[in-house]
């Protein structure tokens, strides 16, 4: 197994100013995906009794810390939660607006 990685951007980030303006007068906007492979050495243990060992008596173990990709999710699981208030502020902003 080798660890994956990803990494969001706004669509805008790639755009000139005065596409990204005219952009923001119509709301749209989207998000870039990339996917990447991590392509560190596996963790190599010397364990010649295991029946995966090479011929040297190592095991490779997957690049995968998981203790790193909690923290990933976590991160990910607040800057989401950031978002949801953000968007929720804007739309009770935009509700008493409309009531004055």
């Amino acid at each position: 197994l080798r660890r994956r990685l990803e990494a969001r951007t706004t669509q805008d980030a790639h755009m000139k100013s005065h596409e990204r303006n005219s952009r923001q007068r119509l709301a749209v906007s989207g998000v870039e995906a990339q996917e990447a492979e991590d392509n560190s050495e596996p963790r190599l243990v010397y364990d010649p009794g295991h029946p995966d060992a090479n011929s040297e008596g190592y095991v490779a173990y997957p690049n995968v810390e998981v203790v790193r990709e909690m923290v990933d999710l976590i991160t990910a699981s607040r800057a989401y939660e950031a978002n949801v208030t953000a968007i929720n502020a804007t739309k009770s902003m935009h509700k008493k607006a409309l009531e004055i």
